[in-house]
């Protein structure tokens, strides 16, 4: 297309195309969706279509052993010598190197999957644009994600995040979807994932849509607003026929090209009448809406205190009407948790301090900074009638899991679990419980030791990963930070004490009968925790382990199992929260392991030194 019929890049005049952008986007949550193309994770080094083209061009011409140089200074002028005698695209270069999408797979997924190299370079993993783009949608102003990329770029900047979405990538699984208006975040990935078999690569694949799977896309375009990033609109004819088969629009497009756009895409931006945001790269441009969304939502919604947001909380619960605004109060709340967490000045990255009072300040800070949402955690689960928030509060602890940044990451999420999970007892939610312990999952975990249950990388659930000995590291330093010398008897009581001492006040009003109702809520949640904790057990060292915070005599930790093998049953709820896979014999096996385990430790113990 010539330059007369390109679109220039100052096509807009006045007011900032981004500042208007960011104005409908924090003014209208969810009413915007994103498209994002190639251009979107050039940044984070994964090639363009062209840049994968001019590649294989070069690699055809070692493999044919002809005309190398040319190949590298001029890939079209090679192409005219030695290829099918069409012009060179990415489209018709694939179909020539594989003719089956698996051909075509095993050609391309080099370009898209990281290997060691890539990882010393800090390459093909989220950039700046996807981490931006996901705060979009963690803040709940963004809910809906298409995209033309293969890559899971997207995906893992919205873990990151502490989002869970709802990944779409062929008409096959739109079988049993939830309905967009009705997820938290959907990714629909137009040209299928990086192990689609039949991933959509050439013109013919290109040229149309299923049907279900257009409806969704035509869906999208008449019913959200759409911000591009990052898309080209040359190779894929069935998603401009999409666009071209929308008379009008509810809301406008936004259309990001650090060049300005030509051709198909002109056209496109012509024909819809839409706000062209130039001169920004994909990770320029998500950063900067980023920004100036936030910068509006601070001024317009300054952070409730906790005594306004608990007492929003309690109203909303038992309003089924109001269910989205309980979400949006303990999520934004979560968020703003995040946001302190993930602050490299506020907790610089590396080691935690070793000396006792410096550590003991920075939990205690860290502890502050989420006291809010422990409160909201605490009342909401007590408080929740039949559990029917329970996603509210599991995606809570799902955005503390996943949090990135310095010492002590994981120490909010472990006092939010226990929080919730002790609230749970008290109110006798077991199966909400199991849904806080085994739902939040920390989305990549170690490689499974010899003999462990568990085979590869995969995720680990919160009662694994919140194991309070490995998050507040050896039981000596506890014991400092509680003014105990070290000695046998306190290794393992000194890690419950602590977290009953930090949580005393988040849960008072839940218990509100005695300080003994809420001793005794502890100490079931803890030895709940234990049995789970063995159920699982990746290696011995990992299995279940319950220790009274006052003593280690085995008359207590007796009537603390009995109280809770007493609710052993076929129709148990936490068995239906997930517990035990659900069957009530492995409860059992896990009670065993644990009363073993205790008594082994106990005399151990005895030996050691006498018991106080």
């Amino acid at each position: 297309m010539s330059d007369a019929g390109r679109l220039p890049a100052a096509a807009v005049r006045g007011l900032d195309p981004l500042v208007s952008l960011a104005m409908c986007v924090q003014a209208g949550p969810g009413v915007y969706a994103l498209l994002l193309g190639a251009g979107m994770s050039r940044d984070a080094g994964v090639p363009t279509g062209w840049e994968i083209v001019t590649d294989l061009v070069h690699r055809a011409a070692v493999a044919r052993g002809a005309d190398e140089q040319l190949a590298l200074a001029d890939p079209e002028a090679w192409w005219a010598r030695h290829g099918d005698g069409g012009p060179l695209g990415y489209s018709t270069l694939l179909e020539a190197l594989g003719d089956t999408p698996a051909a075509r797979h095993e050609l391309l997924r080099g370009y898209f999957e990281q290997d060691d190299e890539d990882r010393r370079d800090g390459l093909k993993q989220p950039g700046q644009a996807h981490h931006a783009a996901a705060r979009l949608v963690a803040g709940g102003w963004v809910r809906v994600v298409l995209t033309t990329n293969f890559d899971r770029l997207t995906e893992q900047a919205l873990t990151a995040a502490g989002v869970q979405p709802q990944v779409v990538h062929s008409p096959e699984s739109l079988r049993g979807m939830t309905p967009l208006a009705h997820a938290p975040a959907t990714v629909v990935k137009l040209h299928g994932d990086l192990a689609d078999l039949e991933a959509r690569n050439t013109e013919h694949e290109l040229a149309e849509y299923p049907a279900a799977w257009a409806g969704l896309v035509d869906q999208v375009l008449d019913e959200y607003g759409l911000i591009v990033c990052g898309w080209s609109a040359q190779w894929d004819q069935a998603l401009v026929s999409c666009f071209e088969r929308r008379v009008s629009r509810r809301y406008p497009v936004f259309w990001s090209a650090p060049y300005g756009v030509g051709g198909t895409a002109a056209e496109l931006v012509a024909r819809h009448g839409a706000v062209l945001v130039d001169g920004l790269t994909a990770k320029e441009f998500f950063p900067g809406l980023l920004t100036r969304v936030e910068a509006l939502a601070h001024l317009t919604e300054p952070a409730p205190t906790r005594e306004v947001s608990v007492a929003r909380l309690k109203r909303a619960l038992p309003d089924p009407v109001r269910r989205i605004e309980l979400h949006e109060l303990v999520d934004a709340e979560a968020l703003r948790v995040v946001e302190r967490l993930a602050d490299g000045d506020r907790y610089p990255p590396g080691e935690p301090p070793s000396d006792p009072e410096a550590y003991r300040e920075l939990l205690e800070h860290c502890g502050g900074d989420c006291d809010t949402l422990l409160h909201l955690l605490a009342s909401g689960v007590f408080h929740d009638e039949g559990g029917v928030h329970g996603r509210v509060w599991v995606q809570a602890l799902q955005r503390l899991l996943n949090v990135r940044g310095g010492a002590p990451r994981l120490y909010p999420a472990l006092l939010a679990l226990c929080a919730a999970g002790t609230a749970a007892v008290l109110a006798g939610r077991d199966e909400l419980l199991g849904r806080l312990l085994l739902e939040p999952v920390l989305a990549q975990g170690p490689v499974a030791p010899a003999g462990s249950r568990r085979t590869g990388i995969e995720p680990r659930p919160a009662v694994l990963v919140l194991r309070t000995a490995d998050v507040l590291g050896p039981a000596e330093r506890v014991n400092a930070l509680l003014g105990e010398p070290y000695s046998p008897q306190l290794v393992e009581t000194s890690y419950s004490t602590w977290l009953r001492e930090r949580l005393r006040t988040v849960l008072a009003e839940p218990a509100v009968d005695s300080d003994r109702t809420l001793s005794d809520a502890f100490d079931s949640y803890e030895y709940l925790m234990a049995l789970l904790q063995a159920d699982l057990a990746e290696t011995p060292e990992t299995a279940g382990e319950f220790a009274l915070p006052d003593r280690w005599d085995g008359e207590g930790r007796l009537r603390v199992a009995v109280r809770v093998q007493s609710r052993f049953s076929e129709d148990w709820p936490m068995l239906r929260g997930g517990a035990f896979a659900g069957e009530l014999h492995r409860a059992h096996t896990a009670a065993a392991v644990v009363d073993v385990l205790c008594a082994e430790r106990y005399e151990e113990v005895a030996r050691q030194a006498p018991l106080r």
